[in-house]
Parts: C-alpha cells; sequence; structure tokens
C-alpha cells in the first residue's frame, strides 16, 4: 500500500536522515565545484595569455619577414625597385626576368632562410598577360608567367595584408612536376603596394608550416581531456592539438556564440550532446590577423578532484542510509503492525466474516490501539445487526410489491371484458360466454394465489393465454397471437407474473387499432426489420391465418440456449413502437432497477426486470428493443444455474392454469 501508515512513517524517518546529509553533499559539491571551477579558469586564462604572447611574437617575427620587400627601398638592387621596374609602362617582363632573377632569388632566399617552418615562397609581379611569377622552395626555384597566379580573386585590390587558416599547400602552376610536397600550412598573403598610394603591384605568399605553431598550442594544452583551438573569425581552424576536428566546429553552438565575440578575453559555459563543460578564449588581433585561441574545459576534467572528496561523503551517506532503513524499519513495524490486523479484520467483515479475525489480545491493549479494536467489535456486530433487519424488510416489500401487482387488475379492462361477455350473451346462445367466464376465472384464481412466488412457465403461459383470450373477445379479429414455445421450456421454474405484464404492456403503450401490416411489411405499425429477425419462424405457430393478414400481432418465444444454461423469453408485437430518447430513458430505468423506480410508465417493465435481478441476480435481465416505425420487443435471459430451488413451488401441484398441451397454441 503506497499511501499507507507504514510506508509514510517510514518515508518521514528516512527524509529526517536523508535529507540533512543530501544538503551537506549537495552544499560541499558545490562549494568544491565552484573552487576548482573558479581555479581552473583563472589558471587557464593566464596560460592562454601567456600563449596568446607566445603566437603573437611568432606571427609578427613572419610578418617582419614578409616586409623585407620594402627592405632599402631606395636601393636600385633592392625588391621593392625592381618590382617597380617590372610594373613601369612599357616594361618587358621576360627581359626583366632575365636582368633581375639572380637578384630576386636572393631576397626570396632570404626570406626562406629566415624562418625554418617556411615551406614555399611564391611571389606574383603585375597582373594579367603582363605578369610575371616566382616560386621558391627547398630544392626549387622557379620563374615564369601564370595565367593565375593562386591570388584571391576577391581580394586583387585590397591593399591589406592577411591569413589564410589552415590548410594544404597549394600546387602552383610554375611547379609543373610537383616536386613541391602538399603539407598541412598557414599562408601569409601580403600584397605589395606602390608607395605612397595603395595600388597592388604585386602579391607575395608565404606558406608556413604548422609544426611551430602546434607546438606553442600544444603547451597551452596541459591533459588529454583538454581541447585548444586556434580559429580566425570565419570560424575556420587556424592551428589547434586537434585539427582533424575542424571542419565540425563550424557548425557548433558554442563557436557561433564565440564568433559573436568582438573582442578580449572571457569565458562561459557551453552544454549539448557534444560538449559540456567551460570554454575559455582570448584574441589575438594584428594589422594581418584576427584570431581567437578557444580552450574546452569539459566537467569531467574540471571535477575529477572534486570526485575524491564526493566519494568518502557518498560512502559515509550510504553508511548512514543502512544504519536509518533498519531502524526504520524495526520502530515501523511495531508501530503499524496493529493497524494492519484490523485492516485484515476488515477485510473479513467485507468478505461477510463478521465474528472472524477478533484479537483478544489487542482488545485488552490500553493504548489507544486497543480502544479502535474495542470500538471496532461494536461497530461491527451494530451493523450486523442493522443490515439483518434490512434485508428482512426487503424481502417483506418485495414480497408486497407482487402481492399487491397480483391483485391490481385494471377496473376498465374487467369492465371492457364484463361488457363483451354481456353483449356476446345477447348475440349468441351460451359456448363462447361460458368460455370468455372461464378465463377470466383461471386469471382471477392464478392471481388469487398469492402465497405462491415461483411457478413453472407452463403456468406462467396458460395465465398469458388467458389473458390475451379475454383481450382477443375485446378486439375481435384485428388481434391475432402467435406462440413458438420450446417443450423444454414448460417446467422451468421462473417468478409468478413474468409473461402477463409483458403482454398487457402492448396494449397499454403499443396498441393502435386498425394498424395492420404484416411483420417485417414496412407499413404503419409493422414489426421492425431486426425485431422481426429476432423472431423469426414465430409466426409460423398462431392459429390467425396466413403471415400477410393485417391486424394487431403479438408474439411469444422462448427456448433454452447454450448446453441447457439459458432461458430465452421473447414477447414482440408490431405496435405504434418508440422514438430513440425515450427507449434509451426507458433502457436507462431498466438497467438501474432500483426497488424505488417503480412509477411513471413501464412499471410492468421496471417490476418485472427487477425481480428478476432479486431472484437471480445480476446476470438475469430484460432488454427491450424498438423501432420509430413500429414494433416492440421484451426478451428476458435467466440463467438456470441459479434457478430459485424447487422449495419454492408448491409440492406435488400443478400450477393454476398449467395445459398439457406444449406444442404451443394461440
Amino acid at each position: 500500500m503506497k499511501k499507507s501508515i507504514r510506508t509514510k512513517l517510514m518515508a518521514l524517518l528516512l527524509a529526517a536522515t536523508i535529507v540533512p546529509m543530501a544538503l551537506s553533499m549537495v552544499i560541499s559539491d558545490f562549494y568544491i565545484k565552484n573552487q576548482v571551477t573558479g581555479k581552473a579558469i583563472a589558471e587557464n586564462r593566464s596560460l592562454l595569455e601567456v600563449g596568446k604572447d607566445n603566437i603573437l611574437n611568432y606571427m609578427n617575427t613572419l610578418n617582419r619577414n614578409s616586409l623585407s620587400v620594402y627592405n632599402s627601398i631606395n636601393s636600385p638592387t633592392s625588391l621593392y625597385a625592381i618590382i617597380e621596374r617590372f610594373t613601369a609602362p612599357g616594361a618587358d617582363a621576360e627581359a626583366a626576368d632575365l636582368a633581375y632573377r639572380t637578384t630576386i632569388y636572393q631576397h626570396l632566399l632570404n626570406m626562406y632562410q629566415s624562418n625554418k617552418e617556411i615551406h614555399q615562397i611564391h611571389l606574383q609581379i603585375g597582373r594579367g598577360e603582363d605578369s610575371w611569377s616566382y616560386l621558391l622552395a627547398r630544392g626549387l626555384f622557379r620563374s615564369g608567367h601564370e595565367a593565375e597566379g593562386g591570388w584571391p580573386a576577391g581580394r586583387a585590390d585590397d591593399p591589406a595584408p592577411f591569413m589564410e587558416p589552415a590548410h594544404k599547400s597549394a600546387s602552383y602552376a610554375l611547379d609543373s612536376r610537383q616536386s613541391v610536397s602538399a603539407r598541412d600550412v598557414i599562408t601569409l598573403r601580403r600584397p605589395i603596394i606602390r608607395t605612397p598610394s595603395d595600388q597592388v603591384i604585386g602579391y607575395l605568399s608565404i606558406d608556413v608550416l604548422l609544426t611551430e605553431l602546434g607546438d606553442i598550442c600544444g603547451r597551452l594544452a596541459l591533459s588529454e581531456e583538454e581541447k585548444l583551438y586556434v580559429l580566425d573569425r570565419g570560424g575556420n581552424v587556424v592551428c589547434g592539438k586537434e585539427p582533424e576536428d575542424g571542419d565540425l566546429l563550424k557548425n557548433t553552438g558554442w563557436t557561433r556564440k564565440l564568433l559573436t565575440d568582438p573582442g578580449g578575453t572571457g569565458d562561459f559555459k557551453w552544454s549539448d550532446s557534444a560538449f559540456s563543460g567551460y570554454v575559455v578564449y582570448d584574441t589575438l588581433q594584428t594589422q594581418f590577423m584576427d584570431w581567437i585561441v578557444v580552450k574546452q574545459l569539459p566537467y569531467a576534467y574540471l571535477y575529477q578532484n572534486a570526485q575524491g572528496i564526493r566519494t568518502i561523503n557518498s560512502l559515509i551517506i550510504a553508511l548512514s542510509l543502512i544504519i536509518a532503513v533498519i531502524a526504520t524499519l524495526v520502530v515501523s513495524v511495531q508501530f503499524t503492525s496493529p493497524i494492519k490486523k484490523l485492516i485484515a479484520r476488515m477485510n473479513l467483515v467485507q468478505a461477510g466474516k463478521w465474528s472472524a479475525g477478533a484479537d483478544a489480545r489487542l482488545a485488552r491493549s490500553s493504548d489507544e490501539f486497543g480502544v479502535l479494536e474495542r470500538r471496532f467489535g461494536t461497530m461491527v456486530s451494530t451493523i450486523e445487526e442493522l443490515i439483518n433487519r434490512e434485508y428482512k424488510l426487503a424481502l417483506a416489500n418485495k414480497t408486497n410489491q407482487l402481492k399487491a401487482m397480483q391483485a391490481q387488475i385494471n377496473p376498465h379492462f374487467l369492465n371492457n371484458a364484463l361488457q363483451s361477455i354481456g353483449t356476446l350473451a345477447l348475440q349468441s346462445n351460451a359456448p363462447k360466454v361460458y368460455g370468455l367466464v372461464a378465463a377470466m376465472a383461471r386469471m382471477m384464481r392464478y392471481s388469487m394465489h398469492t402465497e405462491e412466488s415461483i411457478v413453472p412457465l407452463s403456468a406462467e403461459l396458460a395465465h398469458a393465454k388467458a389473458y390475451l383470450e379475454l383481450q382477443k373477445q375485446r378486439f375481435g379479429e384485428d388481434l391475432d397471437a402467435f406462440y413458438e414455445i420450446d417443450p423444454e421450456t414448460m417446467d422451468v421454474a421462473v417468478p409468478k407474473m413474468l409473461l402477463q405484464p409483458l403482454v398487457e404492456n402492448y396494449f397499454k403503450h403499443g396498441y393502435e387499432p386498425g394498424a395492420g401490416g404484416s411483420p417485417g411489411d414496412g407499413g404503419a405499425g409493422g414489426v421492425s426489420a431486426e425485431i422481426e429477425a429476432a423472431i423469426a419462424g414465430a409466426s409460423g405457430t398462431g392459429e390467425a391465418g396466413a403471415a400477410g393478414q393485417a391486424g394487431a400481432r403479438l408474439y411469444v418465444r422462448a427456448w433454452l440456449e447454450g448446453e441447457r444454461e439459458w432461458l430465452r423469453v421473447e414477447v414482440a408485437d408490431n405496435g405504434r413502437g418508440m422514438e430513440p430518447g425515450p427507449l434509451e430513458h426507458l433502457r436507462a430505468r431498466l438497467n438501474r432497477a432500483a426497488a424505488e423506480d417503480v412509477t411513471g410508465g413501464q412499471i410492468g417493465l421496471a417490476n418485472v426486470h427487477m425481480r428478476l435481478r432479486l431472484y437471480f441476480g445480476e446476470e438475469a435481465g430484460m432488454a427491450v428493443d424498438a423501432s420509430p416505425g413500429g414494433g416492440f420487443k421484451a426478451a428476458l435471459r435467466i440463467p438456470l444455474r441459479q434457478t430459485p430451488s424447487a422449495e419454492d413451488m408448491p409440492a406435488g401441484e400443478q400450477a393454476p392454469g398449467a395445459r398439457d398441451d406444449k406444442e404451443g397454441t394461440r
């Protein structure tokens, strides 16, 4: 029981122990995490500051090497002076190459040897058809005209130098044999301008290997869990501890957030499916580059130093929890055991065992549980007495209702019947009058036997036939009755006054004088197709003539269903029927089957349904069906395994009105 007192008591005691310990652990863990995190972030920001300076020094050195183009600018042998003569109006590039190739080689070689990380240097002088290019790499020097110099087309007129992120080194057209192997490099691109203007007269490209820059980045990552990258403002990886991840970084959320920062240094938290932790960053901004050095610090790495303290706390809490659970179980079981005993006794009382389960020792107890046990015993005795009294009162009430129903013969019916008999007596001699009087006598004699509450179905059928015989005299040839009775059903015991109220219901609510139509003919007053299907074959046993004859028709059918497990009785007519609304209201009243629900229309139907439930239980009952176009059916379902005992029937006595002809005549 999830909400029992024992459960609540255990929860309370456990909460009183666990909550303080858990709070202590959470607070200490939070404090330790904050301290560790703050210290780690401060250390890494200092480390990035140092790394930033190293990267700037390295890149400024490369930049100064590229500026050697402008050394000794006024000297006729300077590289700048040679480039100016190359691009002078009317200059012959091929002739100039023959004149200055050696000098240009010396200048490029000086640049190449100034840094061991330089992979290759490409110089393009001029643009278009008049351009001339030079390529210097290890063991290679080439010159000549190139249709494509490799300079980004969108920046051909931009005088500002810039850096390209990590990529494979370019294979220029001058290296037709591809003597220079492709390597991972960054490229410093410097346009050569005609001073003091910004006119671009040449392009210098220096490919630099990532070895030295990678070493600097590697020294900034102190463990395998940390990741460090140098990014440009396009999100491209310049270098990093794990550069193979470069293509993925552009699409990560933390990268997009980082690139929106205008500059400076900082840190922020980030959590997604790919990374959860802190991001620490610093910016490197010069004339020729705008980079961001960024470091990822996963939570697992940050908090690994606090894991030991957390483990010790967890062990202490686990030990305390075990002790608390044992103590809680002992106390709760001892405290709630009397309540469990009382609940067990309540379950026995609910099952009808009024005197079972009493605990004498608990009743002698002087505490509150003892008082509760004694008071409960007194209450059970009182309830048992009241139930017995109410049950006997209900039985007496049902008996009185049955007797009252048997005694209530409709005065209008008696008046009409007697008028018919008197009229016939004046028009005929005696036999017909005698038959009517005999039928009337049988009905009255059957009703007067109030001591009988259970009778065979044959007696009920005889009583209904006598009633219809009198009604036949009243309505003449306009009324026909048909029967289909299984002979095996004639001796089945049923409650008295079962069929006659169903037949009478037709004359009270369904009969229409002059209504015609055979079953299923679709005319006014005809039985609906559904009801006709349910009583198929019944009309063949009537004595009214051909099935197609017009008039009021009543059908009575009885049979056994299953392995003699159920008795089924149906009474159907071709009367006016019922609309869906009133029909559903009638079904609801029948389903309630309350003893007090016997007022208003269809009293007989409600009484029959109520008595079926009283004698046979919830499995028995009555279902009704009707059609707005005409026809009404009442179907009874009675379980034979719950048939009332033969003790309810008069021993050795045939029920009043029972006949010997069980084959089912009208």
